[in-house]
Formats: structure tokens, C-alpha cells, sequence
């Protein structure tokens, strides 16, 4: 390729954008790009460490849920009233209560009977007898039923345990899982507001490199068009020599003979005898 004609411009190859790490403090997330060590690249998402009170924060919660789920488990399958502190010390005394209560009343029929039997002169009888045994099924059956409403007691403290502790798990795990959501929804949006960035810039990038290559474009055709125009000049100042046209004035001749004015009033075809030029060149005409 010579001076008249220049090379073709390149238009440069627009950088490729990167994906800028996004960070987000407030749900404490982090998306980057990680080259991996069989050299290919992979979008990682992970958690920023906490700050001393948000981990303290949530290693309490994790303790909640993690004791209330023994405690639920252990409820479930190996239950005793001795391991609820404040139950064992309430069924003691409602059971030492209403057994005095019983035994009390027991006692208290047994002399009112036995009173009557005896004004009677039944106290050997064979009423006397039913009467002693009917007061003491009463008595056991009373017994029975306090054993009864004892058990009772004892299952509606478990499952009123269970309720609460049920209660515990739900409000820790639900504080975590809630910032699990938080966390998730956040990686998602840095993920999306990664892309767009990284499209932004490619975009950006490719601007540039277009606008350099139309610049170069324009500054090639330029050359050209000033390579053209020289090469053109050339020609018609090299027409004298060469017997084309030439835009010379006559005046830029001088004449050795007579014969330089004359041909050039009446073209180059009457010229006659020897021509001097500006630089000394003499060329006979015929």
C-alpha cells in the first residue's frame, strides 16, 4: 500500500466489562467473581461475617431453637412430671391436700355411722358391715379419682410445655428464617444489578471503541482524499513533459527562441524550436 492509497483503519475490539463485585451492608451479602482453579470463572454468592451484636444476636436464637427442640423431643417420647420443676412441687401438695380432704371426710362419716349404729345396737350388725365396707369404696374410689385428676394434671402441664416451648422454636427459627429471606432476596438482586452493570459498561465500551473506529474512518478518507488531490497536481504539472494538459501559464515559460509564445497563444501543436523552463530544462517542440 503506497502514500496515495492508505491502509484501512482497524476498528478496535471494545473491552470486555467485568462483573464488579456487589455488596449489599444492610443484609450483609456479597456476589463476585471467583476464578476457580481449573481456570474458568464462577459467580459466588456468600454472607459478609456479622458484627459482634448481630452474631451474638443470632447464635441466642439458635440456642432457643436448638434447646426447645430437645426439650419438645424429649416431652414427646420420654415424659416425667419429676423434670417440670414447678409440677412435681404442685402435684405434691395438691395430692397431700386433697388426701387430707378425703381422709378427713372419711373419718368424719366413719364416727357419724358408727355413732348411729351403736344408739341402734347395729354396730355388730350386718348393716354395720355393708355401711364400714360402702365407706371404704368411697374412700377408694375418691383416692383413685385424685390419682386420676393427678395425671391429668400432669398431661395438661406436659402438653401446655409442649405449646410453649412450641412457641420458643417458632419465634427463633422464624427470626432466622427471616434473615435467610433477607439474605436470599439480596443475593438475587445483586446478582440482576451485577448483570445490568456489567451490561452498562460492555455497552459503554463498545461505544467508545465505535466512535474511535469512525474517527479513524473519517481520518483515513481524509488522507485520501489529500493523497488524491496531491496525486492529481502531479498529473497536470507533469502534463508539459508528457504531452497532456496542462493548467501551467504561458508566462511560467521562458523562450529561447521565438517560437514559446507563439505556441502557446496557438497550443502546443504550433510550437516550435527549443524551450527553456524555470529549471533550466530545454525541450525542443516540433
Amino acid at each position: 500500500m503506497g502514500l496515495s492509497s492508505p491502509k484501512t483503519p482497524i476498528t478496535p475490539i471494545p473491552a470486555q466489562a467485568d462483573f464488579e463485585t456487589q455488596i449489599d451492608n444492610v443484609a450483609g451479602t456479597k456476589v463476585e467473581r471467583v476464578k476457580q482453579p481449573d481456570g474458568t470463572y464462577a459467580t459466588v454468592r456468600s454472607a459478609l461475617p456479622l458484627s459482634a451484636e448481630d452474631q451474638a444476636l443470632q447464635d441466642t436464637y439458635k440456642g432457643i431453637a436448638q434447646s426447645s427442640l430437645d426439650w419438645m423431643t424429649k416431652l414427646s417420647t420420654d415424659y416425667n412430671p419429676d423434670d417440670i420443676p414447678w409440677l412435681k412441687d404442685y402435684l405434691a401438695d395438691y395430692k397431700a391436700t386433697n388426701l387430707k380432704a378425703i381422709n378427713d371426710n372419711a373419718a368424719s362419716t366413719a364416727t357419724s355411722d358408727e355413732k348411729a349404729l351403736a344408739r341402734f345396737g347395729q354396730a355388730d350388725s350386718t348393716a354395720a358391715a355393708q355401711a364400714r365396707s360402702a365407706r371404704f369404696g368411697v374412700v377408694s374410689g375418691q383416692k383413685d379419682q385424685l390419682s386420676r385428676d393427678m395425671s391429668g394434671i400432669a398431661q395438661t402441664a406436659r402438653d401446655s410445655e409442649l405449646s410453649k416451648q412450641g412457641s420458643l422454636y417458632s419465634l427463633a427459627t422464624g427470626a432466622l428464617n427471616q434473615q435467610s429471606a433477607t439474605q436470599i432476596g439480596s443475593l438475587a438482586n445483586l446478582v440482576s444489578s451485577g448483570l445490568t452493570q456489567q451490561g452498562n459498561t460492555q455497552n459503554f465500551n463498545n461505544s467508545v471503541a465505535a466512535t474511535i473506529g469512525s474517527n479513524n474512518a473519517a481520518k483515513a478518507a481524509s488522507q485520501q482524499a489529500g493523497f488524491n488531490n496531491l496525486v492529481g497536481l502531479a498529473s497536470l504539472a507533469a502534463a508539459p513533459f508528457t504531452g497532456g494538459a496542462s493548467l501551467a501559464v504561458p508566462g511560467l515559460f521562458g523562450a529561447a527562441g521565438g517560437g514559446a509564445s507563439a505556441g502557446a497563444s496557438t497550443g502546443l501543436s504550433s510550437f516550435g524550436g527549443w524551450n527553456t523552463y524555470g529549471d533550466g530544462t530545454r525541450i525542443k517542440w516540433s
